[in-house]
């Protein structure tokens, strides 16, 4: 059974009936980028950021914020990266 479940994950994967994904622009892809850059810097220092009840919470957003950069902002990789190695 589990045999069977993964190759229909494969499959349902390699087709792409699970949808394409949606580029974002660059507004986007900016805004999360600071976030996950403001998110880091806090988690470094030790402080929790209004908004997020915990350490965790704050490191799930992060986590949450790159799976989608990676997804959706591909495209504006290394403008993405100057904005990091600025922002740091």
């Amino acid at each position: 059974m589990k045999a069977f479940c993964l190759v229909v994950l494969v499959a349902v994967l390699s087709c792409g009936l699970a949808g394409p994904a949606q580029a974002a622009d660059w507004r986007q892809c900016k805004s999360e980028k600071l976030e996950a850059i403001r998110l880091e810097k806090a988690l470094r220092k030790g402080r929790r950021l209004k908004g997020y009840g915990s350490g965790a919470a704050m490191k799930r957003e992060r986590r949450r914020i790159d799976e989608w950069l990676w997804k959706n902002c591909r495209s504006y990789y290394s403008e993405l990266r100057d904005l990091y190695i600025g922002r740091m």
